[in-house]
């Protein structure tokens, strides 16, 4: 595989960037809310919180802010510039109510300073009204930002917003000041991710998740310049980037991506999880439901580029997964684990094993889920082109009629690619004898399963249909397996059932997917010697890829997991098997890492190392 070439966006140099802004308002401000300048300043803790408002995750926050304290009085400052559509105007009714809504926020964080403050000290929560870009230079707002403020919190709503609302004002300047003097920043979702000098502001246009690896579909704010207002806070870390829901809306990718491209470290929290940042470099405590998620592209360094559809491929990628009870040393880009770092792993040997499939056997092309045109073609070619047989079977569906529907449609498909299709549902009425037959006669095969709970005993509950499409793809058969039929064919697979279609259930499935305890990986049929998880970033089934090598034994620990609209083939004469599609394979190599579960329950993964590839590439390190 040629090596390909890193393609990084230009950066400017944040602290230089930091240091111009803080002079310039510091002409215009009295100089006793004059922020110094933060090349000098003293960089104090940040607890960015992925999402909520969980109490546990509110305390860790309150706690720093009360060792910071000298005086008895614990003073906190929340700010709802998250809260608005408008940066620069807000009806008199919505602004009454985002107020009240605030103020039962800055109430939460006011019980939890109470919880854990020292007998005799009290706590001082203050709403400062700051929500369209006009609040920002009133003065008594201004004023609120009281020398000696031990804790600044950023309610969540929208960064972009936040950040248009107080970029370059009086109010970001007093905020500075603070920080510098060592106040405790922390906010909760968007208010985690303004505390990063560079910000991920979301994404562009109709963009999501699922274009979590597309070139341009994340919308990056970076320092342009001392005037520059699409930036995170002037006082923000330093190059790092803070994305947050991480797990919860499937923003690895995104993460990924944006990390390398700005060639800084990336470091997601997941919903109700708090991760203590103290210093700028070092991550010394994390607390809550879930864990944090480091993306790494210098340590090795990684390699990529943006393919000619504008997908990433990248190489080399250092990944964690950190629990509570983990840390990490940002300077050193290394993971502490019970106290101790754990370095780095020389992987200048790194190979994959080969994956060839045995002699004489079809093109086998195992897809993530709903095939793209460059898919299907794929296999109607394999199969010998115009006039070839092939055979579709649906099997393990809930539903006979969807089974029926989605087997027609894919025959219909191939039908107009010239190929002659019949169809079939395996299920207990199945009329095994017609279906052995049409595969003995088959040129291809296409098997799709929507459900990894049911999509083995289905199959060996018709074990003679499942070893005759073995036969026919030993025979020279080319077989395309979809989805969960893909998952089945290798060496192992996560078999617990999709969730439910609402966001809810989807978000809850993601998170809970980085916990040992909610995975149940399974011995696949093996017919290609890697695991393999469908829907990798489409399903947002991340956690099921990391702990499906993290059961595995240490030199196993490698698979495969594959994107919607695109399938990986294995053949005979390759050693690497090609990705065939419109999106990307994400291989993840925890053969060089460590695994466990922290105080919560939550996976802890160190050192696993992430390729990605697009179509045409062989996958291979």
């Amino acid at each position: 595989m040629p090596t390909p070439t890193s393609t990084p966006v230009p950066r400017h140099s944040l602290r230089a960037a930091a240091t111009s802004l803080v002079l310039a308002v510091a002409l215009v401000l009295p100089s006793a809310i004059a922020p110094a300048s933060l090349s000098a300043a003293t960089v104090s803790t940040f607890i960015p919180i992925g999402a909520g408002y969980a109490a546990d995750t509110l305390r860790q926050f309150a706690r720093e802010a009360a060792e910071v304290d000298t005086s008895g009085v614990v003073s906190i400052l929340v700010l709802p510039i998250a809260y608005g559509v408008d940066p620069l105007s807000m009806s008199n009714g919505l602004r009454n109510q985002n107020l009240t809504f605030a103020d039962g926020r800055r109430a939460q964080i006011e019980d939890a300073c109470l919880a854990v403050i020292p007998a005799g000290e009290t706590c001082h929560v203050v709403l400062a009204p700051v929500l369209v870009r006009a609040d920002a230079y009133v003065q008594a707002n201004v004023d609120l930002v009281t020398p000696g403020i031990d804790g600044i919190f950023v309610l969540g709503g929208d960064q972009d917003v936040a950040m248009e609302v107080v970029a370059n004002t009086l109010f970001e300047a007093a905020l500075a000041n603070a920080q510098a003097a060592g106040a405790v920043t922390s906010g909760n979702s968007a208010g985690a991710a303004v505390e990063s000098a560079d910000m991920i502001a979301g994404y562009t246009g109709s963009n999501g998740p699922e274009q979590g690896f597309e070139q341009g579909a994340v919308d990056l704010w970076l320092y342009a310049g001392p005037d520059d207002e699409t930036r995170g806070l002037v006082f923000g870390l330093q190059d790092v980037l803070l994305d947050q829901h991480v797990f919860q809306r499937g923003r690895i990718a995104r993460l990924i991506t944006s990390s390398f491209t700005t060639e800084e470290l990336g470091i997601g929290v997941d919903a109700d999880t708090a991760a203590t940042i103290d210093g700028g470099t070092n991550l010394t405590e994390i607390g809550g439901a879930s864990a944090v998620f480091v993306t790494d592209s210098l340590t090795y360094p990684a390699t990529g580029q943006f393919d000619g559809s504008g997908t990433l491929s990248i190489h080399d990628v250092a990944t964690q997964v950190l629990p509570p009870g983990d840390g990490f040393d940002m300077a050193a880009r290394t993971p502490i684990v019970e106290g101790s770092p754990v370095t780095a792993p020389d992987i200048s040997t790194r190979t994959f094993p080969s994956l060839a499939t045995p002699a004489g056997s079809g093109p086998l092309l195992l897809a993530g889920g709903s095939p793209s045109s460059a898919v299907l073609d794929r296999l109607v070619v394999a199969a010998g082109g115009s006039g070839s047989r092939v055979v579709v079977l649906t099997a393990g569906y809930a539903k006979a009629e969807i089974a029926t529907k989605d087997a027609k449609a894919f025959a219909a498909s191939l039908a107009a690619r010239g190929a002659s299709a019949d169809w079939f549902v395996l299920n207990a009425r199945t009329r095994t004898a017609d279906m052995t037959a049409a595969l003995a006669a088959a040129d291809g095969v296409l098997l799709t399963a929507p459900d990894p709970a049911t999509i083995l005993a289905s199959l060996t509950a018709a074990p003679a249909v499942t070893n005759a499409i073995r036969s026919a793809w030993l025979g020279g058969a080319a077989v395309l397996a979809n989805d969960a039929a893909a998952s089945a064919l290798g060496t192992s697979f996560t078999a617990d059932p999709r969730p439910g279609d609402t966001t809810a259930q989807i978000e809850a499935a993601a998170i809970a997917e980085f916990r040992p305890d909610s995975v149940t990986p399974v011995p696949g049929l093996g017919w290609v010697d890697v695991g393999v998880e469908p829907g990798i970033v489409s399903n947002r089934h991340w956690g099921r890829l990391y702990n499906l090598i993290a059961s595995q034994a240490a030199a196993d620990r490698l698979a495969f997991g594959v994107d919607a609209g695109t399938a990986v083939e294995f053949r005979p004469d390759l050693v690497a098997p090609r990705v065939v599609g419109e999106s990307a394979v994400v291989a993840l190599d925890g053969r060089f890492g460590s695994f466990g579960v922290g105080s919560n329950g939550a996976l802890a993964a160190h050192w696993v190392i992430l390729d990605t590839f697009v179509g045409s590439e062989e996958v291979a390190p």
